[in-house]
């Protein structure tokens, strides 16, 4: 796993957490069987991800995960760039790092 994918599951997870960390072992089982990826789905298909967490909590909800991640990450760098959704996450940290 790459630091960028590391700091993307990273979030993910703490989000998860936040959110209600009983979900966390629920929807890394449902990712794993409808797509075949934990958590690592979200740095490597953003979009997918949201589309496989809606299909389980709903778009709402889907949403809101979503929006936490975002603010974990900015919360703990210090990000003061404007990051609307996912995938803009995922390609602010692999130009960080590089990928």
């Amino acid at each position: 796993m790459s630091s960028a994918e590391e700091i993307v599951v990273r979030a993910v997870t703490y989000a998860v957490e936040k959110a209600n960390p009983t979900l966390k072992n629920l929807l890394e089982f449902h990712l794993k069987t409808t797509t075949g990826k934990g958590y690592e789905l979200a740095y490597e298909d953003p979009k997918r991800f949201k589309e496989a967490v809606s299909k389980l909590f709903g778009e709402y909800s889907g949403r809101l995960l979503e929006m936490l991640i975002i603010s974990y990450f900015k919360e703990k760098v210090g990000l003061k760039e404007n990051i609307e959704d996912l995938e803009d996450l995922v390609r602010y940290v692999k130009r960080i790092y590089g990928e």
